[in-house]
């Protein structure tokens, strides 16, 4: 029995060496394996979604103009689908006044895994029941053939990389300000390309998608979350028609959405505000955190924590943002700033 015992803990350690190894070498740092290091209740808001989250809001420039804390879990791609289990994993380490869900990945179709987008939020993702919970949701919605258990176990994935480490592995370069993500370089896009969201017309989700969505909602109001749903500035092939079935179901059960792609009073240059078509950069993105963190304070009750040394990591971030800023761009962010201030 001792032998059998002492032979189970070593299993468990070996095991567990190995799990800590895997994710030092190979999981890049993401928006939300940084959201796990924040202090517990420490966060005012909780922002869930793609890319176009964790680039357009900058979580330290909010903090610096407004003093409330916003937490990030969001990556690159992640699936709509996984923003209920995001609210779950939130829920076991802060209790955010706000949470603010990006819908653009709403439309996507269920039956395809994007793999790449996927493994980089579960693989981000704590170990637990509702990673698992995940996982298994996902899959019920495609027939693609994939080897899809070694999503359950980050380290299956990589257990054949060793031949690949190179130095790199072992160095962890922190482009992360509190979850934000800055692209500097501007796309040359023709204003007129921005499509108008005036049309009435109806673009129908598909039923998965709707179930998906409504399913998200209920979670939402059984548990009594104060959520604002945002559709975020980009260039929308469909125009509006390809939400605008999504906004009806949402403000039918009387929850708030913020549609930056058709605010009279929210503009940003087409020609020099984008990364791509799909993000904004650096400039696009200070408009957008001015204004929506200028909501935010204006329509809920977060709190200011401006003096508080418990907080003091945030101004250090945006410190070290705007030197990196510098750095890269050769300009001066106060300078950006007040130039974005005068244009919304």
């Amino acid at each position: 029995m001792k032998r059998a015992l002492k032979s189970l803990i070593f299993i468990v350690i070996l095991g567990s060496l190995f799990w800590i190894l895997c994710n030092l070498l190979w999981l890049r740092p993401t928006s939300i394996s940084f959201f796990y290091d924040e202090p517990k209740n420490s966060l005012d808001v909780v922002y869930i979604g793609s890319s176009n989250a964790y680039v357009h809001f900058n979580t330290t420039l909010a903090y610096q103009e407004y003093g409330f804390t916003t937490g990030m879990l969001s990556n690159d791609s992640q699936p709509f689908i996984a923003t209920k289990y995001l609210l779950k994993e939130a829920a076991k380490y802060q209790k955010p006044s706000l949470y603010i869900i990006d819908i653009m990945r709403v439309v996507d179709n269920l039956n395809i895994v994007d793999e790449g987008g996927l493994r980089k939020t579960i693989d981000s993702m704590k170990f637990s029941q509702n990673r698992i919970d995940l996982i298994n949701e996902v899959f019920q919605y495609t027939d693609a053939e994939e080897d899809y258990p070694n999503f359950y176990f980050s380290f299956l994935n990589y257990h054949n990389s060793w031949k690949n480490i190179t130095v790199a592995n072992f160095i962890k370069v922190n482009h992360l300000y509190k979850g934000y993500y800055f692209l500097s370089k501007s796309a040359e896009i023709d204003p007129q390309t921005k499509y108008p969201w005036n049309s009435e017309e109806v673009k129908e989700l598909a039923p998965e998608n709707e179930k998906v969505l409504k399913d998200l909602i209920k979670y939402i109001k059984d548990n009594d979350l104060e959520v604002l749903f945002v559709i975020p500035e980009r260039v929308y092939k469909d125009g509006g028609i390809y939400y605008n079935q999504v906004i009806s179901i949402i403000e039918e059960n009387d929850l708030k959405v913020l549609n930056f792609a058709n605010l009279p009073d929210f503009q940003i240059d087409f020609a020099h505000d984008l990364y791509n078509p799909s993000h904004l950069n650096v400039y696009g993105a200070t408009k957008y955190t001015l204004y929506l963190s200028r909501y935010l304070k204006e329509n809920y009750d977060l709190k200011s924590h401006f003096g508080d040394e418990l907080y003091s990591s945030w101004s250090e971030e945006y410190n070290r943002f705007k030197k990196d800023f510098k750095t890269i761009t050769g300009k001066k962010f106060d300078d950006v700033l007040t130039e974005c201030k005068e244009a919304i």
